[in-house]
């Protein structure tokens, strides 16, 4: 096939298709003034038959249970950062300003995989405070223990607002979920080519649809001249403010005995 066609162009065929032929199979004047250059039942035929095999030829592919779940994690994870972000920082920083620095010190909530890492950084400064992870640096003698009952009382308050000792947990959960999924598996170089072939087969599929509607909508362009007709062929459209014109009765199959 000589054309070459965006993919834009391919991904738009399909519904341009439904309208040429919906148009060709309900309007006998649009019938009748195609098949004075060729077109046939058969050829119409044909073109509902790429537009099936265009649109419709793509099994549905199970998505394994691992994967599933990892996406489902990631998800979530992805969208708890934000809200609980934001929540936990108007919190601390009004009460606790010494504690939000540190727990928000170069972090922010992030999309995408990127989420993993900012809430398991949240988590670990949490930790942190708790004394339940390294990272968290003292001051000398007495301050010690007025900053450490300070670090205790900002996790009391982020357990009111929801961030709760189980819900960390939850999200430690969701973490390793989310990591373990992504990791390599034996059959995902062959369901990755599996993949691209059937992209490539669509995309062929498309570009054959398309020049089937190419060359039918130019010849429908050049025998039709009602506007009306070439508006439900999908082929013009109505100007802004135009009113739609009343459609001349079309012509019945069989004419009315005399």
């Amino acid at each position: 096939m000589s054309a070459t066609y965006t993919r834009q162009t391919l991904e738009e065929t399909p519904a341009r298709v439904l309208s040429l032929l919906s148009a060709i199979g309900t309007s006998k004047p649009i019938r009748t003034a195609l098949a004075t250059r060729g077109y046939t039942a058969d050829e119409h035929a044909v073109g509902w038959a790429l537009l099936h095999k265009a649109t419709g030829y793509l099994a549905l592919v199970p998505v394994p249970a691992e994967a599933r779940a990892a996406s489902d994690a990631l998800a979530a994870v992805d969208a708890w950062d934000e809200p609980n972000f934001r929540l936990a920082r108007a919190t601390l920083e009004r009460r606790y300003p010494e504690q939000a620095q540190f727990v928000f010190a170069d972090l922010s909530a992030q999309t995408g995989p990127s989420a993993l890492l900012s809430v398991g950084t949240f988590l670990d400064r949490l930790d942190a405070l708790e004394r339940k992870l390294p990272g968290r640096e003292l001051k000398e003698k007495v301050a010690d223990k007025a900053q450490e009952k300070a670090d205790k009382a900002a996790i009391a308050t982020l357990e009111l607002r929801g961030i709760t000792a189980a819900e960390r947990s939850r999200l430690r959960g969701l973490i390793k979920v989310a990591q373990t999924g992504t990791a390599p598996d034996p059959g995902a170089e062959k369901a990755a080519a599996e993949a691209a072939a059937q992209a490539a087969e669509r995309l062929k599929n498309l570009a054959e649809l398309r020049a089937f509607y190419d060359e039918w909508a130019e010849i429908a362009r050049i025998v039709i001249t009602r506007r009306d007709y070439l508006i439900r062929l999908g082929l013009a459209k109505r100007k802004s403010g135009e009113s739609e014109e009343p459609a001349e009765p079309e012509q019945p199959e069989t004419p009315p005995a005399p």
